[in-house]
């Protein structure tokens, strides 16, 4: 189990370093209660965020769960916007920028990742696409 997650901790952090992103966390849906929780991250500034439990349908993450595609902020946000969005990771650790990614495996969509910059530097489609890359590696794990 330790190896598991030492692996799961280390495609983490080689998502963040490699689509140079402030923050990257994983969350995972939690069929019995229908949230998602978040379990890992790298990079956070708040001992809260992995506390968070957020309905499945929320912000970014949900984008991404109901579309199985990356859903992204594009531009930086107010904090009026994060707050609007629904995403409490996002307030949570200052993050003005971010890019949802569903982790798909055999069972269908289980998770998220959630790559964010406290920068007002947007992600660019080379940088989604390896982390698109990154998140089918991670998901091997799960």
């Amino acid at each position: 189990m330790k190896t598991i997650e030492a692996g799961i901790a280390s495609g983490i952090e080689r998502l963040r370093f490699e689509t140079g992103s402030d923050f990257a966390g994983l969350g995972l849906i939690d069929i019995q209660i229908r949230k998602l929780r978040w379990t890992f991250a790298a990079g956070s500034i708040s001992k809260r965020t992995l506390l968070v439990e957020q309905k499945t349908s929320a912000g970014l993450s949900g984008a991404a769960i109901r579309s199985g595609r990356p859903a992204s902020t594009g531009a930086a946000m107010s904090d009026q916007e994060r707050f609007k969005l629904g995403e409490p990771v996002l307030l949570a650790e200052q993050l003005y920028i971010a890019l949802s990614m569903p982790i798909e495996t055999d069972k269908g969509i289980v998770g998220v990742i959630l790559l964010g910059r406290r920068s007002l530097l947007s992600y660019q489609a080379e940088e989604t696409e390896r982390a698109s890359l990154l998140t089918k590696e991670l998901a091997k794990h799960l």
